[in-house]
């Protein structure tokens, strides 16, 4: 098997790997800040093969894969604006997810991600990148910061009957 990575759109017989990856990496940096109920209810709706589907099927999504080989290490998924921010700008997009496998943070890939994203919002004529993230979430907080990401809000986000005390960011492009 072929150490190269290959970054890619992800294709609908991506979907299982894909609703795998992202339940994995998701347990992995977050699954600790939930009761069972909460994490077994947010992962069956988030990361079905269902969803994940309609995820890469939607024309105004981006969903970008990475894989060594026949494993899938990493994903980035942007779109439409869907956070709660107050006076949006009307043609503002949002990264909605970066998730990378544990073995794949500090070696770069997260870098070669974001550039991605940016360029997608600027290929879009996009005015301003917004991005949710854990307030508690500082190893994110930093990365988004020195891309000149700013906090410009709060929300919660609901994972089960857990709310998540969590910033919105934006990045004017």
């Amino acid at each position: 098997m072929s150490d190269a990575l290959q970054i890619r759109l992800a294709v609908e017989s991506d979907a299982p790997a894909l609703a795998a990856l992202g339940a994995k990496t998701f347990l992995a940096t977050f699954g600790h800040l939930y009761p069972p109920e909460d994490k077994d209810y947010f992962i069956g709706a988030r990361f079905s093969v269902e969803r994940t589907l309609q995820d890469i099927q939607d024309p105004d999504r981006v969903v970008t894969v990475v894989c060594r080989g026949e494993d899938m290490v990493a994903f980035l998924d942007c779109g439409t604006l869907t956070l709660p921010v107050a006076a949006p700008e009307p043609d503002a997009l949002e990264l909605y997810r970066l998730y990378l496998d544990d073995d794949q943070k500090g070696t770069g890939l997260v870098h070669r991600l974001m550039e991605i994203a940016l360029e997608w919002a600027r290929s879009k004529s996009a005015s301003a990148l917004y991005l949710g993230v854990w307030s508690q979430n500082e190893r994110a907080k930093r990365l988004y910061t020195k891309y000149s990401f700013e906090i410009v809000g709060a929300y919660h986000f609901k994972v089960g009957n857990t709310l998540d005390d969590e910033r919105i960011m934006r990045l004017a492009l």
